[in-house]
């Protein structure tokens, strides 16, 4: 079972807030056909089943699982279809736009959590270590000298995600240095969030980075350059290998 824990209250606050009121909007244009449209019995098992449907998907958020991504890009097609059948087919605007204001909310959503804070994107199909997409760094806590080896996982949105088996706490503030080919780079982050998938593996933080100063913003630069070179290098490698 995972280990999570999350330190973004606003932010999560929001985001339960969308994926309820997204439903909130499916269960009201549902209940709107049901008045408007002859086929209810149809349509009451729809509502059923949403209402069933609330409990799991919003357990795929809580607990961070990937399967969230499945599921939010299902019910982004089936409202597709909903906003076509309802302004194309029936002739229903007002029933049309309650299904293109949950698509919204929908989007919103993933937006937020397509972050490695909360969903970092790890090449789990690469089964040879050599080739993943991550780079190998040294993390330290701030106002400590003692460097830790940890691996960086991913890298969007001016955070990342630090895999280590060293423990850190939410809210510690690190520094993560990367060296490739003699270029190196640094930068202060916060750890947000932590999570663990089983005993003995290792820890994953969603980092933020912190921009302080236009040098830390070109060290960010710099990082994304070096992460870069390093994903060059290894598909090179995997290719060498083939």
């Amino acid at each position: 079972m995972a280990n999570i824990e999350v330190n973004k209250p606003t932010e999560s606050r929001t985001i339960s807030f969308l994926a309820r009121l997204l439903f909130f909007i499916i269960h009201l244009a549902i209940m709107t056909e049901i008045i408007a449209g002859p086929v209810k019995f149809r349509l009451f098992v729809r509502f059923v089943f949403f209402l069933w449907f609330v409990k799991p998907y919003l357990s795929t958020i809580k607990n961070r699982y990937y399967t969230y991504w499945s599921l939010s890009v299902a019910l982004a097609i089936y409202l597709v279809i909903k906003i076509n059948e309802q302004f194309f087919v029936m002739d229903r605007p007002h029933i049309g736009w309650l299904y293109v204001f949950a698509e919204a909310a929908l989007f919103i959503n993933m937006f937020l959590l397509s972050s490695p804070i909360y969903y970092p994107i790890v090449s789990w199909w690469e089964y040879d270590f050599r080739f993943r997409d991550d780079l190998k760094i040294h993390v330290k806590l701030e106002e400590v000298e003692e460097e830790f080896e940890g691996r960086l996982t991913d890298l969007r949105r001016h955070a990342g995600c630090v895999s280590a088996f060293q423990e850190y706490k939410i809210g510690d503030v690190v520094f993560v240095k990367a060296t490739v080919d003699g270029e190196s780079a640094t930068l202060k982050g916060v750890v947000m969030s932590k999570r663990r998938e089983y005993f003995g593996r290792a820890w994953n933080y969603g980092v933020q980075f912190k921009f302080d100063s236009k040098m830390a913003r070109k060290r960010y630069e710099r990082l994304g350059n070096l992460w870069i070179k390093e994903k060059n290098t290894k598909k090179k490698l995997r290719i060498s290998y083939v």
